[in-house]
């Protein structure tokens, strides 16, 4: 199934994980008003109007202009739809290099060349080097660098919950996943076996998820830990 630049959300089905790749997020700078200034949605003392105020200040005004103003809302989504466009058009970024889309940010395998288009200012926001998506949990996704790990999929609230248990595993998985290191059998072989036993704090327990608020063990067990290790195995092995 091929990315069409309609779609706000996407998770590029035949890419489930990636290591040791050189994996780039761009994203749309200050997109609502990008999006105004580039396609004149509205009229220039308007838009002047915009820009003078905060980040925060211009999202809330934005937002309000979607909710009260005919056909706005439809017209900037339609103007999102074209931006995604234009980057990947203007890279010739084939479907096998895209990971994932989030409205107005691009995950892509390598860099891209053209960031630049009239008022629109893709960013490069970040740079991993592993790429993980759990299918079985709602497609949360996990972006690894020698800094850590971002999760796409859970607010930052939620993520808090599990920075002190959830988040090292993974982090500490990926980065032996990369580093091809033939003890982590063993280190999952241990951690499953007491996740099993109960023998673990109760932040390993918390749902992983964007409610991350129920203790349930089945849950991770099922949706996080055993597709990581069948993914950590396959990869040792390869």
């Amino acid at each position: 199934m091929s990315y069409t630049p309609d779609k706000s959300l996407y998770f590029n089905p035949d890419i489930e994980y990636l290591f040791n790749a050189e994996i780039i997020e761009y994203d749309l700078q200050s997109a609502g008003l990008s999006l105004i200034r580039e396609y004149r949605l509205l009229p220039p003392e308007k838009i002047t109007s915009l820009e003078k105020l905060d980040k925060q200040e211009r999202n809330i005004v934005i937002g309000k202009l979607q909710r009260d103003q005919a056909g706005f809302s439809r017209t900037l989504l339609d103007k999102f739809t074209l931006a995604r466009q234009t980057f990947l058009t203007e890279n010739s970024i084939a479907d096998d290099r895209i990971i994932s889309v989030r409205k107005d940010a691009i995950f892509t395998v390598g860099r891209c060349d053209r960031t630049v288009f009239g008022e629109l200012h893709f960013t490069e926001r970040n740079e991993y080097s592993s790429y993980v998506r759990f299918s079985r949990n709602g497609n949360l996704e996990a972006y690894y660098s020698d800094s850590g790990v971002d999760i796409k999929g859970i607010g930052e609230m939620g993520l808090s919950k599990h920075r002190l248990y959830l988040l090292i595993f993974l982090r500490k998985v990926i980065g032996m996943i990369e580093g091809k290191n033939q003890t982590l059998k063993r280190y999952l072989r241990t951690f499953v076996d007491d996740y099993k036993s109960g023998k673990l704090d109760d932040g390993y327990y918390l749902e992983f998820n964007h409610v991350s608020q129920v203790l349930n063990q089945l849950f991770n067990y099922q949706r996080l830990i055993v597709p990581l290790v069948q993914i950590a195995v396959e990869e040792l092995e390869s």
